[in-house]
Parts: C-alpha cells; structure tokens; sequence
C-alpha cells in the first residue's frame, strides 16, 4: 500500500500541484496584455570594418549591422571586451585594408560570456554557421561574479531581448537562463519591463518543470505561444547584405610580427615588465616609488558565474552549428606574480573548446621565459604583436 502511494498517488498530486501553478503564471501573463507593436528594421548593411562598442549607442542602425554581420557568411564578428581598441592590426581593420575580407567587432569593457550568448540569442534566426570569433579575457572570472547588472542594461538591448522572448524557435532553457539572471539581479535594476518580468515568469516554469516533466508540455502549447500577445514589440529585422572583393596581402607573418615586437621593445625605456613606458609610470609604480604587483585569487569552479555563463555560450554555439573560434588572452605573468593558480581554469576552459571541436588560440602563459614580449601593451591587453598572432590564428581558421 506505501509503495502504491509513493509510485502513484503522489505523482498525480505533484502534477495538479504544477498544472495549477502553471495556470497561476499563465493568468499573470494574460492579465498583462498590452497593445501590440510590429516593427520591421530594414536598410543595406553598411559596417564592413571597425566595431561597435555598444550597439546601444547606434540604435536602429547598429542592430541592423550586426544582424547583417551574422546573416553575411562572407563577414566574421569578432566578440570581445576592453582589450578592443583602434589599432590597425586589430582584426576588424586589419583583414578589410589588407584582404579585403569584412570584419565587424562587437564590444568594449565589462562586455563578457552572457552578454555575447544574448546578441547571439537575438540573431537566432541569422547565425546558423555563421563565423564568429570570441576573446576570452581571465579577468572576467576573477571575481567570480560574471556579468554585472549595469552591463546587461547596455548589452542586453530591449529590442534583442525582445526578439529572444517572442522567436519560437529559441530553446526555452536560454530563455530561462536570461530569466535566471534577471529574477537573482532584479533588486539592482531601475525596475522591470514587461519583457524582463516574462523572462523571469519563464524562468520560474522552467524550475518547476525541473521538479516534473508534465509541466513541459503545458509551457510549450499554453505559455510559450501566448507571449505573441504580451510582447511589446515584435521585430523583424531585414538587412540587404554587402561583399566586399577579396585581395591578396603584400605582407607575411613572420616578417611583421618580428617588426612589431623589435618596434615594441625599442620603445621600452624605463621597465623591465614589458609594458608602455607611460602606463608603468602612471599605473605601476606607488607613491613611495616602489613597483606594484598582484597576487591572483582561486577560481572556484563551483560558484564561478562567468564560468557557467562560458558553457551556456559554448553550448548555444554548437547547438546553432556556428563556425566559432576563440582566443585566450594572458595575463603579464611579469606583473602578476602567480599566474599559475589559473592554470586549472585555462585547462578547463581549453577541454571544454577541445571536446567541442572548436578552434582556440590559448595565449596564456605562466613563466616570464615563455612570455613574448609585444603580446601584452599592458598587463591584460593585447599590442600590435598579440593581435597580430591572433590575425595569423583567424586567416589560420577561416581564410586559408
């Protein structure tokens, strides 16, 4: 008679218990109905080099791009975050003046693992192989924080969350997982639109369903397909796309990388760390005159957000078939005394690209005598001779 109880009463009891709750979320969605809004963005793509540091800050025009960039197999986008500058041997100017290969950067400080995995999300129905290629900076797991709240604002565009809400076709568990984040980081907000509320409504039925699989269903058919009526914007995006004529570099590797790092080291006068002669002066060195240094913490894989944001984006890139790449930037093993403590995080970072099959160009390095001199204008930002190797790593991947 117990077993009786435990195998069949209470999984009946369990399963009302979640159809009702279900109900309970689904009444809240129909009650916040509003008037429907299509908007359709459509032009000629007109960004073949260079970047956008926010799409925020180029409204209608930046998305458009981008969209066109994920559409355009002939065009990479490369995603990255403060190591993006205006050099030209970074990849977004280096391979249109001397290919003529488009390139578009996505990308500027604080812009990490989840706010990538949300423009990938927005351009769901564009990025089906298309080629993408993601910096990965250590800095963004050492406080194990991940993505901060005033980052997602910039980032995570009303518009693309939007399109992630509303498209059918976006696997419920990304939709959860943005929802996860909105419902833990709710109280740091300047409180919540429709949109990030049904985030979190989605995020809730996706838990309970962890309790049960009859739930699964009853999202799908009843609550998935109802935010066609609670949304409050529908977006289309249509951009015209551009090809640009390929041509033939003049140059080679081996020649320019000697000329960068021989130019590098010639400018170096007051410093021994491999760094610009200002930045040591104005950043490295202490009141007293002494030379400042940094001692890394752990990475505890357990509680590491940035680090589970990284599998949730590995994850969604192979689940779209994108001809993705990586690239992992080192820390100045000069100014950071023990960079070896993260050697378990670089390793595991590497297996998880290694079992995905896809392509990355590991940079880090824990001792001063494996450390090239030019790779770093800094101590975590890429020279003219770090972003040149990763050029020879993208023509490597996606131009030979």
């Amino acid at each position: 008679m117990k077993s009786f109880f435990l195998n069949h009463i209470i999984p009946i009891v369990l399963a009302i218990s979640i159809v009702l709750i279900g109900l309970f979320f689904f009444d809240k969605l129909n009650s916040t109905k509003i008037q429907d809004t299509n908007i359709i963005i459509e032009g000629e793509q007109t960004k073949l080099k260079g970047r956008y540091g926010t799409i925020l800050n180029h409204g209608d025009e930046g998305e458009l791009n981008f969209m066109a960039s994920m559409k355009n197999k002939s065009q990479l986008t490369i995603f990255g975050s403060s190591e993006f500058c205006d050099l030209n041997s970074i990849p977004y100017n280096f391979f249109p003046d001397s290919l003529g290969k488009q390139c578009l950067g996505i990308g500027h400080a604080y812009h990490q693992s989840l706010p990538i995995l949300i423009e990938l999300l927005a351009a769901h129905v564009f990025n089906d192989s298309s080629e993408v290629c993601i910096l990965i900076s250590p800095g963004w797991f050492q406080h194990g924080g991940g993505t901060n709240s005033s980052a997602f604002i910039e980032f995570a565009r009303p518009n693309f969350l939007d399109e992630i809400l509303n498209n059918n076709d976006t696997p419920l568990e990304y939709k959860s997982y943005i929802g996860e984040y909105i419902n833990t980081n709710s109280n740091n907000f300047n409180g919540l639109s429709k949109t990030m509320e049904q985030f979190i409504t989605l995020y809730k039925l996706k838990e309970t369903n962890n309790i049960s699989p009859l739930i699964d269903e009853f999202i799908k058919e009843k609550i998935t397909p109802n935010f066609s009526n609670t949304k409050a914007k529908n977006i289309t995006y249509i951009p015209e796309l551009t090809y640009t004529e390929s041509k033939k570099w003049d140059g080679n590797y081996t020649n320019i990388l000697k000329t960068y790092q021989d130019n590098f080291i010639s400018q170096i006068h007051n410093n021994k760390l491999y760094v610009n002669d200002d930045y040591y002066k104005n950043y490295l060195i202490d009141d007293s005159g002494e030379e400042k240094f940094v001692i890394l913490n752990d990475v505890n894989f357990e509680i590491n957000k940035e680090f589970r944001d990284f599998k949730k984006l590995v994850s969604y890139l192979k689940s779209r078939n994108m001809k993705a790449s990586f690239v992992i930037i080192p820390f100045n093993p000069y100014y950071y005394r023990n960079t070896e403590i993260f050697l378990p995080l670089i390793d595991s970072l590497t297996t998880i690209l290694d079992k995905n099959n896809l392509p990355c160009l590991n940079m880090y390095v824990t001792d001063t005598n494996n450390y090239e001199p030019g790779t770093l204008k800094d101590v975590m930002h890429l020279g003219d001779y770090g972003w040149m190797k990763v050029n020879e790593f993208i023509d490597s991947i996606y131009y030979k």
